[in-house]
């Protein structure tokens, strides 16, 4: 009986893949040559039946952009994008939704790939009812930032995981909108780096609106402001140590713009890009809010020292025939978010 040592079981994975192809009966005589033993046919074909070599083919190449890989077709143009549930045109600001109730779910700033998905999902899963998502400053773009990092992150992993995210809202709640940021802008100052102007045409829309492509009821909205109703959500990027001076500062700006932006009269501003959390009144017909943030906190505000720590939390709107109910419109907040020196939980080394 044939001892298969090592040695002889790698000899006989040679043979049967060797461009001769030899029979079993021709292995059996060149092994009998080379160990100097006597190997049968049939000892060959039984070792044969029962060689488990594993292959480089046994160990597949891990995807790095699994949610972009599943869409990949309709965002990069192969496959028609779907058909959008509705439109907003370019540098559109205002949007009329009639509904007698209607819930707005307001998820500002989670900043991938610092975002707190637990925190996401209670509020996805404290607000199922929401007619609407407000997300605004998606994606960090953290990898292509000029400040100094201490993270590798691979551009690759923030946009995996934008898609992720749009997913998991497109497919909860009936109408997501998408507003601009000024880290999503990362990626158009890195492209008008090194690209002409006068090729800029070549680089359509940005990073967001093509991967939400996929998903027929995320809609991508390419300003800082969008008023939905009575309620003007924006991104502008005011900052203050005063508590709510940045909202304040957006309301006095949208007092003098309103006409020129073609807005509507509006009851509650809700300022973005602050990572405060809070809310104040100015004579029971103006509500002014910032909406904190849903990100860990990123290794930039703790090495830039900035002067205040995030406040972690959400907001949800409630209107009425579009009239913004103050009594029930609110902020929530989570408890303090704790440093940690690698807040994306991961090492994402190239």
């Amino acid at each position: 009986m044939i001892d298969w040592t090592f040695d002889k079981s790698r000899r006989l994975t040679e043979l049967v893949c060797d461009p001769e192809r030899y029979s079993e009966s021709q292995i059996a005589k060149i092994m009998t040559d080379e160990f100097g033993e006597e190997f049968s046919r049939d000892s060959v074909h039984n070792k044969i039946l029962r060689l488990n070599v594993r292959s480089l083919l046994d160990r597949p190449i891990p995807d790095r952009m699994p949610y972009y890989t599943a869409h990949k077709d309709i965002i990069e143009g192969i496959e028609d994008e779907l058909e959008k549930v509705l439109e907003l045109k370019h540098n559109q600001m205002y949007l009329e939704i009639p509904k007698e109730n209607l819930k707005i779910l307001h998820l500002g700033d989670p900043h991938i790939p610092f975002q707190n998905d637990d925190q996401i999902q209670i509020a996805m899963n404290r607000n199922a009812s929401a007619d609407v998502v407000v997300t605004t400053e998606v994606i960090d773009c953290y990898s292509i930032s000029r400040f100094n990092k201490n993270l590798s992150v691979p551009f690759e992993v923030e946009i995996d995981n934008a898609v992720r995210y749009l997913e998991a809202l497109s497919e909860n709640f009936p109408l997501v909108i998408v507003t601009s940021g000024n880290h999503d802008k990362r990626i158009d100052k890195a492209f008008m780096k090194g690209v002409p102007p006068s090729l800029l045409w070549l680089v359509k829309g940005s990073i967001l609106k093509l991967l939400a492509k996929p998903f027929p009821n995320v809609i991508v909205s390419e300003t800082p402001v969008l008023q939905i109703n009575d309620a003007v959500f924006a991104h502008a990027e005011f900052f203050s140590k005063v508590d709510l001076k940045a909202a304040m500062n957006v309301r006095s700006f949208l007092v003098e713009w309103k006409d020129t932006l073609d807005l509507r009269d509006f009851r509650l501003v809700i300022e973005s890009h602050t990572h405060m959390l809070g809310a104040a009144y100015r004579s029971g017909n103006l509500k002014v809010m910032e909406s904190g943030c849903l990100c860990k906190v990123p290794d930039y505000s703790v090495m830039g020292f900035y002067s205040k720590p995030q406040t972690n939390g959400y907001i949800v709107i409630v209107q009425k025939n579009g009239v913004t109910d103050f009594n029930l419109t609110r902020e929530f907040v989570f408890p303090t978010e704790k440093y940690a020196p690698n807040p994306t939980g991961v090492r994402f080394e190239i």
